[in-house]
């Protein structure tokens, strides 16, 4: 074989000849080679018969037609059947070719590409479905440049937002930035993406046509050009309103649950377990900071008395209205008033030396005095009154906060052996 035809044969060349009528007069060994017949069994046939289709045949047979009469035809691209039966695609090329007879034929060349068709077939089938998973979408998507300008969004990210259409968007927004409906927050979408190249699960909110918000979880990865430059990036937006929206509902639920659960629900105060657990904690920290710590214990005096001659619902009535002053009295953001069970209460004082913790106690001792809620059953006077006793110390490792409460839970029981309504501080026996 000739150097030429066999360079032909190697990069899927094929040289044909063909009479006027389209019939093959020579058949070349480069065509053996890609169609799989030899020369006998074409020679004197239609060239169209390796085509598949008869619209394709028409098609090469108008192309030849044209090249014959010396139009400007370039080539044209058919399907090919091989003699093993399998598909292929081709380009035809044609020039006039004067033949021994006297008569114009055509010299014609044919090009294997079967492999450039499949190659463009599959992307554009990518691309078909990329198109439509980018319009069908339940997320919304859109397109940047490297300076933010939106090149194109799809239809979800519209709805998402309020627009009526993906061209209403861009026409309104032009930039990214104007999405979110924080500056900073677009500011740090920027700039971790670029810096990182891609971006996961930024939570953010982004700004409704009408001047809403919605809460959306965002993606991003940058693009580049043929250079491997970045070029700008996608961004995906996930609407995560509801899950927002079940996530406050359920914080604030599980807050209510948890106010339940340390709260009196007598008083609506701190119940006793929310003491036993504040007042271990505030030891643990003096014991730190080697500072005073107080506690104060009171007994709402004659109480049961109380619950007798006016029932159980005027006694809840006034424990209520005694834990409202003392909660009154004590202001400071740490101090802590719990209900410690039945008609007693108990005060922490944090940081609070024994003339501190004293003084609040005659405060709150007055202030309940001061309410004068009838109780014609007490015992020298007419009306609720309150016995308390007060300690204080500095915690250190080698006591317990149960230390400090027997300290407070004896003075109290010593301002009821001095007849009550008075403070007892620890140790001392004053009324």
């Amino acid at each position: 074989m000739p150097a030429h035809l066999l360079l032909q044969a190697k990069a899927g060349i094929a040289s044909i000849g063909l009479e006027p009528d389209g019939t093959v007069s020579q058949w070349e060994a480069s065509a053996e080679a890609l169609f799989g017949y030899d020369a006998s069994r074409m020679i004197g046939r239609e060239v169209t018969s390796l085509v598949p289709s008869p619209e394709e045949g028409d098609t090469l047979k108008g192309f030849f037609k044209a090249c014959l009469r010396g139009a400007c035809v370039s080539d044209v691209s058919t399907a090919c059947v091989t003699r093993q039966g399998d598909m292929c695609f081709c380009r035809w090329y044609a020039v006039p070719a004067l033949r021994e007879s006297g008569e114009t034929g055509l010299a014609v060349m044919v090009k294997d590409v079967t492999a450039q068709t499949l190659a463009v077939n599959e992307l554009n089938r990518a691309r078909s479905q990329a198109r439509s998973l980018f319009s069908s979408s339940p997320i919304g998507i859109f397109q940047a440049d490297i300076k933010g300008r939106i090149l194109v969004v799809n239809p979800e990210l519209s709805w998402m937002l309020g627009y009526e259409s993906p061209a209403q968007l861009t026409e309104s927004l032009q930039n990214v930035s104007c999405l979110f409906s924080d500056p900073r927050q677009a500011e740090s979408f920027l700039f971790q993406l670029y810096e990182g190249e891609q971006l996961n699960r930024f939570r953010c909110q982004l700004r409704r046509r009408e001047g809403g918000l919605t809460w959306a979880l965002c993606y991003g990865q940058v693009t580049r050009n043929a250079k491997e430059r970045v070029n700008g990036f996608y961004g995906f937006c996930i609407n995560i309103s509801m899950t927002v929206r079940v996530e406050q509902e359920l914080k604030r639920v599980n807050e209510e649950l948890r106010r339940a659960s340390i709260m009196d629900a007598t008083t609506g105060i701190a119940n006793r377990g929310h003491f036993d657990e504040c007042i271990v904690t505030e030891w643990n920290r003096h014991v730190r900071e080697q500072s005073d710590l107080s506690l104060i214990l009171c007994d709402i005096d004659h109480f049961k008395r109380y619950n007798d001659t006016y029932g159980h619902q005027a006694g809840d009535h006034c424990l209520a209205r005694v834990a409202e002053a003392l909660v009154s009295c004590a202001r400071r953001p740490g101090d802590l008033v719990a209900r410690y069970g039945g008609e007693e209460f108990v005060v922490i004082l944090p940081s609070t030396d024994l003339n501190g913790a004293r003084h609040l106690a005659e405060t709150m001792r007055c202030c309940i005095e001061g309410l004068a809620v009838t109780n014609e059953r007490a015992d020298l006077v007419t009306h609720v009154t309150l016995s308390l006793g007060v300690a204080a110390m500095v915690p250190h490792g080698g006591t317990r906060e149960a230390e400090l409460v027997h300290m407070a839970d004896e003075a109290l029981y010593r301002a009821k052996e001095l007849g009550r309504n008075c403070c007892v501080v620890w140790g001392e026996a004053e009324g």
